[in-house]
């Protein structure tokens, strides 16, 4: 059995203890979906703000787009600042573990629990709001695959520098409140005003959210926030490998 794979068993035991982790990263978005379907009027009717459409046919994409930012910004920066605060990530410093190796463990384990958690929130939607299933299902897919890469990417970064847990805590939420207000959780980006919109699609949640909107409705998304999210993934994917630090 190889170093990754082993490594990578390990974080997912690890990450399956933690309740809080489970809940908001696997469970919390389709609950979410669910409340507003049911409890806030209004959000299950087709509503001429939208252009006929629902409330809940926008924010369902952005359900999606937090259940990846959760995971990406919010459990996985403290993890590594643990492993680096208490000595662990110096043990393994001893061993042939390439620093890229416990990166890659980490995206694996975030990722499977991302998958597992849009196909929750999109069960939910079709069958309890009548949603259809993404009209472009290959351009969905890449649209999801990029934003986790890309929200993943920086989550990866953070912890990569920070040397304890609630410093990862606090950059990670530092950014996932802003990035979660660009991407449309308070005001979908179908009423931002222009030039809120602009400074939307060259964040990685905002272009995820576009993307993973358009291609449900059976459109191709735009190359710009498909160029977004991959110059994310790889750029901030790279100093992140190149800037972790053991101690």
């Amino acid at each position: 059995m190889s170093a990754t794979t082993t490594l990578t068993r390990t974080e997912s035991r690890l990450f399956l203890r933690d309740p809080m982790a489970l809940f908001f990263g696997l469970i919390f978005p389709g609950a979410l979906i669910l409340a507003l379907g049911y409890l806030f009027p209004g959000f299950d009717e087709p509503t001429s703000d939208l252009d006929g459409l629902r409330y809940l046919d926008v924010y369902a994409p952005m359900m999606i787009a937090l259940s990846v930012a959760t995971l990406g910004l919010v459990t996985l920066p403290p993890i590594l600042g643990t492993y680096r605060q208490f000595g662990i990530l110096r043990r393994l410093r001893t061993t042939p573990v390439h620093p890229a190796r416990l990166l890659w463990a980490q995206l694996a384990v975030h990722s499977v629990v991302g998958v597992l958690a849009a196909a929750i929130a999109i069960g939910i939607a079709v069958l309890a709001f009548d949603m259809p299933f993404p009209k472009s299902p290959a351009w969905f897919v890449i649209g999801f695959i990029l934003a986790m890469l890309s929200v993943f990417a920086i989550g990866l970064l953070i912890g990569a520098l920070v040397r304890t847990t609630t410093a990862g805590q606090a950059i990670g939420l530092a950014m996932f409140f802003p990035l979660l207000f660009l991407g449309g959780m308070w005001v979908p980006r179908r009423l931002m005003p222009d030039g809120l919109l602009l400074i939307s699609d060259i964040t990685p949640l905002g272009s995820a959210v576009q993307a993973l909107e358009d291609s449900w409705f059976g459109m191709t998304p735009s190359a710009v926030n498909i160029l977004v999210m991959l110059a994310y993934a790889v750029v901030v994917g790279f100093l992140a490998v190149r800037a972790f630090r053991w101690e």
